[in-house]
């Protein structure tokens, strides 16, 4: 199943747009702004290389229940968020920012609803994480 276009967003409770992902994704322009609500196990979400400004939003939307809507499932969703190959991600959580490597949140500690918010504002070496809710970590291995 493709990830839904933009044009199929939907307004959150809290009021911001968001897209749901279904499928593994590469941001583009287009999508800064919208909530990206992963809702498929094992989420992967590429960032676009940093010549590309814009504020990119990731949200763990859960893993989808059998039978049930998606996206309303338990916690336990593991999300990757990694930059282009290379450029990295400061700032956000403890550790060093290493070229291509990925932001996860894990699903030993994720929850629905965790979020991570990147900006990317023309810094030569990627952008900056400006908003981490939950548990998130650099895998540089």
């Amino acid at each position: 199943m493709a990830n839904p276009a933009n044009t199929t967003a939907y307004r959150l409770s809290d009021g911001r747009m968001a897209v749901n992902v279904t499928e593994a994704k590469t941001l583009a322009a287009a999508d800064s702004g919208y909530v990206q609500n992963v809702i498929y196990e094992s989420g992967a979400i590429t960032l676009p290389a940093t010549a590309v400004h814009g504020t990119f939003i990731v949200r763990n939307g859960g893993v989808p229940v059998s039978g049930g809507p998606a996206g309303t499932g338990d916690d336990g969703n593991l999300i990757t968020v990694t930059p282009n190959a290379s450029d990295k991600v400061e700032g956000g959580v403890s550790g060093t920012a290493t070229d291509g490597k990925p932001f996860e949140n894990t699903a030993a500690t994720s929850r629905v609803g965790d979020e991570l918010t990147v900006v990317q504002s023309g810094l030569t070496a990627g952008g900056m994480a400006s908003g981490v809710r939950g548990t998130w970590v650099r895998n540089n291995t």
